[in-house]
């Protein structure tokens, strides 16, 4: 892919949106915005291969913005439908980033969601708002208590269609896209584009023009990815000294109970963290992002349904602390950080049980990485969140084998790591290579930067679905047949 223009003016952006971005420090558009916003803006039914982290929220608001026009109450023109209600609470924050100061006149936006009062929805909705940001289940809701009106809509965007497709939310998708009778400009973002998501493209767009961004632009190429195996009774002390030095974490757990457990555990070692799980009312859930977004929390202990479009700038770290379900969740867990060109360090804790299930899960995701153990004793753990910091420089891991006055020590350890920039890489990690030590059972690559940009996994709009409960740790062991059965080596 070739992208030749690296102005927002160039590519047709407005002068005041432009303005805007430049005062967010937002100076050049990202490869995704380069190549659909030209189309967009021309009226063109787009369809967009690209994952978390992109810059895709900007890529469709920019065009919704600079068409949107005054709308009756009840009547939206823009209609943008998200899988969850932190991703619609996002994109209605950057939205109004986009707006000048004062806001009177400036088109409004609304987020429509479950797990918030509906009358206010419906007063907001009253008032006359351009844009709609919506889940699905709560629109349905709205449009069958006819408290919302589509036929003027002119412009559809569908964000993350395939996690759409795996919660079970494109019948919705179609029920509410049949009601909009009028002639409308669809843009559909998504990672992949098969299954029920071409049923969407083949009966609700228009000879859409289809961008895709290739994986070298991919956040998981931007990621260091560890792999260590721990035992449970060092568990919670492997996460200690693994997030002692980031700047911001998410620690990923299975379920609501054991999100609360781990915080609580944490917060009486005297560490800031929060836990973020469906639970939780959204106003507690909103002033818990608030928290972390400010840096008054430094960690967050979240299900895979509360992490759900979770854009943090600076954070540098995601701990799967238990496994994901597929290599769809690690991928969406893991976009956490490294968005949009910047980098991070993901960190998958496993038993020896799970060995077989985690050489599985590398191969889904094109990784090859050796498995170390997670001795929390070994201090280099504590250099995972900050190897990014150190350009150009040597980063030497002491081998955890070796005890300080030069004796073994049983178990294996985390092994060396040397790091180097290669000249002009601009933030290439794929020429890192480990260097020793450690007990390894999968044989050592410097190659991970093939993964496919795929997100999401089961879950739902929490309100009319529900998240599902019960403790699943484990279950990832019912898809062994699945991944087959990789061989084990040793060293």
């Amino acid at each position: 892919m070739k992208v030749t223009m690296t102005t927002f003016i160039e590519i047709g952006v407005g002068n005041h949106i432009s303005n805007r971005l430049s005062e967010n420090n937002i100076q050049e558009p990202t490869a995704i915005q380069s190549i659909v916003i030209p189309d967009a803006l021309e009226g063109k039914d787009v369809l967009a291969m690209a994952g978390t982290g992109s810059g895709k929220t900007l890529a469709f608001l920019i065009p919704v913005l600079q068409g949107v026009t005054r709308c009756a109450p009840y009547r939206p023109s823009a209609l943008i439908l998200v899988p969850t209600r932190e991703l619609a609470l996002q994109v209605k924050d950057v939205f109004l980033s986009l707006l000048s100061q004062p806001r009177n006149g400036q088109p409004r936006i609304a987020a429509i969601y479950g797990g918030s009062p509906i009358d206010r929805q419906m007063r907001d909705l009253s008032r006359g708002v351009e844009v709609v940001v919506a889940t699905p289940g709560r629109l349905i809701d709205l449009m069958d208590r006819r408290a919302i009106d589509l036929s003027a809509v002119t412009t559809v965007v569908i964000d993350e269609a395939d996690r759409m497709a795996d919660m079970g939310f494109l019948p919705p998708v179609e029920e509410i896209l049949t009601a909009i009778s009028s002639q409308h400009q669809t843009m559909l973002f998504s990672a992949t584009l098969d299954g029920d998501v071409r049923k969407i493209i083949n009966n609700y767009m228009n000879s859409p023009v289809l961008h895709e961004i290739k994986s070298d632009d991919r956040s998981l190429d931007h990621m260091l990815h560890y792999f260590l195996m721990t035992n449970d009774y060092d568990k919670l002390a492997v996460v200690r000294r693994i997030t002692s030095t980031a700047r911001k974490a998410i620690i990923f757990v299975r379920t609501r109970d054991n999100a609360d457990r781990l915080a609580d555990e944490l917060n009486g070692e005297g560490v800031r963290v929060d836990a973020l799980h469906g639970n939780m009312r959204q106003s507690a859930r909103e002033r818990v992002l608030n928290k972390f977004s400010k840096g008054a929390t430094s960690i967050l202990v979240a299900t895979d349904v509360a992490a759900r479009g979770i854009d943090v700038a600076g954070l540098d770290l995601v701990v799967h602390y238990e496994l994901p379900d597929d290599h769809k969740s690690y991928i969406h867990r893991s976009g956490r950080t490294a968005r949009a060109g910047t980098s991070g360090a993901v960190v998958t804790l496993l038993r020896r049980s799970q060995m077989r299930v985690v050489n599985g899960l590398q191969r889904e995701l094109g990784l090859k990485q050796q498995i170390f153990m997670g001795n929390p004793e070994e201090k280099s753990l504590g250099n995972i969140a900050v190897l990014e910091k150190f350009e150009g420089e040597e980063v030497e891991f002491t081998d955890s084998r070796q005890s300080n006055s030069g004796g073994r020590r049983s178990g294996g350890g985390f092994g060396g790591y040397r790091s180097y920039r290669p000249s002009g890489s601009g933030g290439s990690y794929r020429d890192r290579e480990f260097r020793g030590g450690g007990s390894s059972y999968q044989g050592s690559s410097n190659s991970y930067g093939r993964s496919r940009d795929a997100s999401g996994n089961r879950n739902d709009d929490q309100e009319r679905y529900g998240e599902p409960n019960g403790n699943r740790e484990g279950g990832f062991q019912r898809r062994e047949q699945r991944y087959g059965t990789p061989r084990r080596r040793n060293g």
